[in-house]
């Protein structure tokens, strides 16, 4: 079995008909390497005295460390899945086009039952990617978006019994 670089997938044979198959692979964790890198800052800390420079620094460190921690566990573990599913799907669309009619309606409703189930996973994901690729593109017009949206969420929250008392006089 070999590795392709081009789609992430490991070449292997059907075990049922031998025919040509790729398996998609788990996609890293985008938060793995951040947090490897804070982990060798907090390791590289010296420690003279006095202490409290230090203490300062490995107590903002380890609140990064945990807020990459819950990343990695929420944010993270939900875009490997969705790279999982999305694998499975450009795979299955990649066979869609080969084999009788049977097998092609086959490889349909695999396409049909993989996207249902890597929406979930997108869905989660969309704001988070929404966000970044904003962020990625233009620095002082993604701190506006981002100050825009939150404050959006802040007069939402705070005049929510408002707007729902107004929704419901209809």
């Amino acid at each position: 079995m070999e590795a392709r670089a081009q789609d992430g997938g490991v070449d292997t044979n059907c075990p049922h008909c031998a025919a040509p198959l790729t398996v998609p692979r788990i996609p890293p964790n985008p938060y793995l390497r951040p947090i490897k890198n804070i982990v060798r800052q907090m390791k590289g800390v010296p420690l003279p005295f006095p202490y409290l420079p230090q203490l300062i620094q490995l107590a903002v460190l380890t609140s990064v460390l945990a807020l990459f921690g819950v990343l990695f566990i929420t944010i993270g573990v939900v875009t490997q899945a969705a790279g999982v599913f999305r694998g499975l799907i450009l795979d299955t669309q990649k066979h869609l086009r080969e084999g009788s009619t049977v097998e092609r309606s086959a490889q349909a409703i695999s396409i049909g039952i993989y996207s249902l189930l890597f929406l979930p996973f997108w869905m989660i994901q969309l704001p988070f990617s929404l966000v970044g690729s904003i962020w990625s593109s233009r620095r002082l017009s993604a701190l506006l978006t981002v100050a825009l949206l939150l404050s959006i969420a802040y007069v939402v929250t705070l005049y929510s019994h408002h707007l729902i008392r107004f929704w419901h006089s209809f």
